[in-house]
């Protein structure tokens, strides 16, 4: 299987397919052959953290379409993905989310307050609301929602975690009971902590909704696919996504169903970068499904990152 055919097909899998060991062996070759930090570091899930220390492309980068940037961190260093063709992420983009909410028409309103221009985030909600978004979507920075008049598009507001809760605090608002809150994960410079149940809660009851009305998108800059979580907790990934979890001191070594360790990711459409990522995120498997417990205090990473100390 060529490149060109993986671009054309990843998004075509059926979950379990013994196909997707087939693509991430041609990839995992064609990664190490091109992208010298892949090759130098040796073992198969490239930690996150290399995104921001380096390059991380099997291409020069100045042939990148596009490029997304993570936000800044307490570092002040931000991670960069280098996207050789937008269609490719286009593509894994609108194939999720069409699986888990169908074709459309939506009403899709997008609150992402701070976020910048070359956040996959916006790229990903104009994407969407460009193909699936009725003539009242939008993106709005306002702490007070949009007008709603009556419309046959059921509507779906995305925003980040804690962007929601402060729009909460402007109302209470009352939303149909067919709307969908879609939660996008924290802000990372905002001070407070919450559990993603208690945020559900404190959504639903802000928004006006049922609790089984709160989702969640799981993605981040160094990722080209989604995840989402319907009505909960928990996530399922795409059929070319594949989500483990493993021991933070021993990436190596995968755990078993519900024990808590760092998320191992091999995104399919990670085609020309690093498709294998180790994340920073902490979590719990269940089967293909998985939950996000928080962020793995930086100072357990270590383990993990001792090889990226040496390039």
């Amino acid at each position: 299987m060529t490149i060109t055919e993986i671009e054309a097909q990843f998004t075509g899998l059926n979950r379990g397919e013994s196909a997707f060991a087939e693509i991430e062996q041609v990839l995992e070759t064609y990664q190490r052959t091109h992208c010298e930090v892949y090759r130098r570091f040796g073992e198969k899930h490239l930690p996150v953290s290399a995104f921001k220390h380096a390059e991380i492309a099997t291409f020069p980068v100045s042939e990148a379409e596009c490029m997304f940037m993570s936000s800044a961190t307490g570092s002040g260093l931000r991670s960069r993905h280098f996207v050789r063709r937008l269609a490719v992420y286009e593509a894994s983009v609108c194939a999720a989310f069409e699986a888990v909410f169908g074709k459309g028409p939506y009403t899709i309103w997008a609150h992402l307050p701070g976020y910048s221009t070359e956040s996959s985030l916006v790229c990903m909600l104009k994407i969407l609301t460009q193909r699936y978004g009725d003539e009242r979507s939008q993106f709005f920075l306002a702490s007070e929602l949009p007008d709603n008049p009556e419309s046959t598009s059921p509507l779906v507001l995305f925003g980040a975690a804690f962007g929601l809760l402060t729009l909460i605090e402007a109302g209470p608002w009352q939303l149909p009971q067919s709307a969908r809150i879609v939660e996008t994960g924290g802000m990372k410079t905002y001070q407070r902590e919450i559990t993603r149940r208690e945020l559900h809660t404190r959504l639903a009851e802000g928004f006006g909704v049922q609790k089984d009305q709160v989702w969640s998108e799981y993605g981040m800059c160094e990722l080209l696919s989604q995840a989402y979580a319907e009505g909960g907790p928990v996530y399922m990934p795409p059929p070319w996504m594949r989500v483990q979890v493993v021991d933070p001191y021993d990436p190596k070594q995968i755990l078993p169903d519900g024990q808590p360790g760092l998320l191992a990711i091999t995104d399919l459409a990670n085609i020309h970068t690093v498709s294998s990522i180790l994340t920073e995120d902490l979590g719990v498997s269940y089967g293909e499904r998985f939950e996000v417990l928080g962020r793995f205090p930086g100072s357990a990473l270590r383990g993990c990152n001792f090889l990226l100390e040496d390039m």
